[in-house]
């Protein structure tokens, strides 16, 4: 059995998204709809990985600062993560060359 299978990971509910990301319950419908985010559990009711909190709060700091709308976040979201990546492995190698 791999840890991956025998760790439990911690969810939220819809509503629990919804009050610690300081959306509305409707603002993650609208996520989901543009397939935003994704659930972990749909039955019997969505439920997120916990780190679903943060992607929430920062799809919705992208929205008001660069006012990108849910159409084009997916995009912005994936090229955030590609420069997150490129960070860490450029920390990587400058702290193996020290």
């Amino acid at each position: 059995m791999s840890a991956s299978s025998t760790s439990i990971e911690r969810t939220v509910t819809i509503t629990e998204l919804a009050y610690c990301s300081g959306c509305s319950r409707a603002a993650i419908a609208a996520l989901l709809e543009h397939d935003l985010l994704e659930p972990v559990q749909s039955d019997p009711e969505p439920r997120f990985p916990a780190e679903a909190v943060e992607r929430v709060r920062r799809i919705r700091r992208i929205e008001m600062e660069l006012e990108v709308g849910y159409p084009a976040m997916g995009l912005v979201l994936e090229l955030l993560q590609r420069i997150d990546r490129l960070e860490r492995r450029l920390h990587e190698r400058t702290a193996d060359a020290d």
